[in-house]
This record gives structure tokens, sequence and C-alpha cells, in this order.
């Protein structure tokens, strides 16, 4: 197979500015705390938001209700949760119609593991007139906990559509949807999560089972080819080391003006193109991916490799060989924008693990240092694991394919990408 690509008018556009998103919960006046717990029940990845409705019982006006009521609280707060429900217990029996003392009952209730206890007194402070997005999300928790999912999912979107800065009751939507098998569901709620809480949206992603299925290969096929590049080559990207700290380390591979050079494309004598990743699109099934994590090495102010691939959702170590701090920056890019998603600062002679995590619809990931812009690595977001790059006279190798049909992709950070089709004989080299 070959792919011949022409010279691309221009650049992609700089990095934009990154986003800062700074996610403020706040539910109503009676909460006035909100922590998460690790589930010991079968919903394992079930993200509990505790939610305790302080102050004083509203109706009871009994002094013995109201000590019994204060001292639950504070056993809460210690989280001694049988205690708790015992004072609770009390505090109910003298003051009944106290819609306040029902609901904080039922999140006791709820963290003992008396889930079925804790919907009778959620269900006892929404008939006495206490309602809250706390009080639905919690309900819905619990009812999730003894798998009534329908039920479940009511109170969470309830919970929503009384708040809709919940995070916690998106990611369990989106855990709940997972368990039904509602992928895209799913999916959906990833997306939402993602601007507003990385993490949560991260964990939820790792969850949901990929489209891409392994199975063993008996009678694959191979693809082979070669990418070429026509016209003009176009020019070094040169950066000032001025511009850059550490100059006198990273001057030690410069032109000898005082500038490194980033080569965005490298051509061989006889017009091969390196750094091109050739992707089958739509391989639903075949061989695993490799288990081996990627690395992004630094030595000397340079990266390793300029292009990868890497599919969305796994982690790549970074490594930093040198002894000068980076700051690495990632970046996901859709279209011809990009958003920074993390930037934590890589000391000296040390390592990180960063996750390649993206939106639909992007098909590129940067990794790059925002101290010394030259030292970058662009990752294309593949489906599944046949793809190759390009070797330095642009030959290209895609091993044990299954028989079929498939679209072949051509993708260079620099030019827009080519898309073909190519069908697989069994055993046989394309």
């Amino acid at each position: 197979m070959s792919v011949e690509f022409l010279t691309p008018y221009t650049y992609l556009t700089g990095v934009d500015t990154p986003f800062r998103d700074c996610y403020i919960l706040k539910l109503n006046n009676h909460i006035t705390r909100v922590k998460t717990i690790k589930s010991k029940y079968s919903l394992s990845f079930l993200v509990f938001c505790l939610i305790l409705f302080f102050g004083c019982p509203v109706v009871a006006s009994d002094k013995e209700a109201k000590a019994h009521y204060q001292n639950a609280v504070k056993l809460s707060q210690k989280k001694q949760w049988d205690n708790a429900v015992a004072e609770f217990l009390k505090a109910a029996e003298l003051a009944p119609q106290d819609s306040l003392i029902q609901a904080n009952l039922g999140v006791a209730f709820s963290q003992t593991g008396m889930h079925k206890e804790a919907l009778l007194s959620f269900e006892k402070a929404l008939r006495l007139g206490y309602d809250s997005p706390g009080l639905r999300y919690n309900r819905g928790v619990s009812f999730a906990r003894v798998k009534l999912m329908d039920e479940a999912i009511q109170e969470l979107e309830a919970a929503l559509n009384m708040d809709h800065r919940m995070v916690k009751a998106d990611y369990d939507l989106g855990v709940i949807y997972n368990l039904q098998g509602q992928r895209e569901k799913a999916l959906e709620k990833v997306e939402i999560l993602f601007k507003r809480n990385n993490k949560l949206a991260k964990k939820l992603f790792d969850q949901i089972k990929s489209s891409y299925t392994v199975v063993s290969v008996d009678d694959g096929g191979t693809l082979k080819g070669r990418v070429t590049l026509s016209g003009q080559v176009p020019r070094v990207r040169s950066f000032h080391l001025i511009h850059s700290p550490n100059i006198e380390f990273c001057s030690r591979i410069s032109d000898g003006r005082g500038h490194r050079l980033l080569f965005d494309f490298t051509v061989s004598q006889n017009r091969g193109l390196k750094d091109t990743i050739i992707h089958l699109a739509n391989v639903e099934k075949g061989k695993p991916f490799s288990p081996k994590m990627q690395t992004f090495h630094i030595d000397r102010c340079r990266a390793n490799r300029y292009v990868i691939g890497a599919r969305n959702g796994e982690n790549i170590l970074v490594e930093n060989t040198d002894p000068i701090q980076h700051e690495i920056a990632t970046y996901e890019v859709r279209n011809i924008y990009s958003d920074q998603t993390s930037n934590r600062p890589l000391p000296e002679k040390s390592s990180q693990v960063r996750s390649v995590f993206v939106r639909e619809g992007a098909n590129e990931f940067i990794i790059k240092c925002n101290l010394h812009p030259f030292l970058q690595t662009h990752a294309y977001l593949v489906q599944n694991p046949y793809y190759a790059v390009s070797d330095s006279e642009g030959n290209f190798s895609i091993e044990n394919v299954p028989p079929g049909t498939y679209e072949v992709i051509a993708w260079h950070p620099f030019i827009p990408e080519q898309r073909g089709t190519i069908t697989i004989p069994k055993k046989r080299r394309s």
C-alpha cells in the first residue's frame, strides 16, 4: 500500500490558552458536610455522597429530643454510626413528626449498610415535608444498594433536576447505566463530567467496556506500505533558547546559534515520510493491545518519539533523565482547537504517570513541556491495536489483521488525514 501526502498549506494553530474549570459544590443551607466513602457492597464503584442535614429539630421542642439529636450528629461526625443510629432513633421516638430527624436517621442507617431501613426513613422525611437534592441523592444510592436500579435512576435524576451541579449524581448514574449495559448513556455522563470533575470522569470511563473485543486471530493477514511526501518539505521549526530556562543545558543540542530545532517533517532522500500513523479504523475484534506501558522519555530536553498511537484511557510513563525540572502539560485536540487537560512539574531525574484521556471527537493528544516547547510528542487516538508508525524511510507494517475490508487512515500532526479502503485476505500481504 502506498500513501502520498501533499505539502500542507499551513501549520495547525498553536495550543490555545488552557482552560481552568473550577467546580464549586453548593447544595442548600442545611448541608454542611460532603464526603466520599469506600463501598463495602456489590456496587463497588458507586460513590456515596454523605450529606448530614444539620440543624435543630424544627417540630420538637422537647429538650430531651433535642439532646439526643445533637448527640447523634456529633457521633455521625466521628463516624460512630451504630451509636448515631441509636441516638437518632431516640430523638425520632420523642419527636416522630420531625422531618430533619428522619432524614439524618436515613443517612446513619445507610452508613451501617441498613439500606432498607434508610429508605423507610427517607420516605418518612419526604412525607413530613423535607426534600432536598442531598436527600434525593442519598435515597437514590440506597435504592442502588438494594438493586432497585430504576428507582435509583429516578432519584438521582431528581437530585440533578434540583441541583445540576451534583457531579456525584452524574457519576453514579453513569455507573448504573454501565451496569445495565447502556454503554452510550454511560459515555454521555463521562462527557458531562469531563470538565466538571475530570477524576470522576476518568474513573467512570475506566469502568466502561471497550467496543473493541479481543479474540484469537489464526488466519490474519499483513498490511505493508510506504508513506511519501510530494512537494516542498516544510521548514523546520526554530525555538530561540533565550525564551526558555536552563539555556546552558538545553543548548547542548542546538543549531549553534542559540536555537533548538523541531523537525515536524522528516523526509528521506527518496521522499519517505517518517512519523505518520497508519490505522485500520473499523476493526471491531482481533489481537490485544500491548500490555507494556508506553514511555515518554526525556533526554537533553528532547522527547524520544515525535509521534505515537494511543488509545483513550491508557496511561503513559513520563521519564525525565535530565538534571533539570520540566513542566509537562497534556492537551486534547479537537479539530484545530486545543484544551489543556493536565499540567504538573516533573522534577529532575524522576518519573510520573499521565493518562491519555480525551472527550469524544478528539483525535489527537499532545504531551509537551511548557518551559521548553520544543519538547513534545503527538499521539493519535486509535480505536484498536491495528496501527503502525512509519519509519525513517516511510515504511510501515501492520500484522495479524483479521481478514476483511477496512477503512485505512493515514495521519500526520500537520497534514489533513487521508482515508481509503483496503481488503486484507487470509494469511497474505496487502
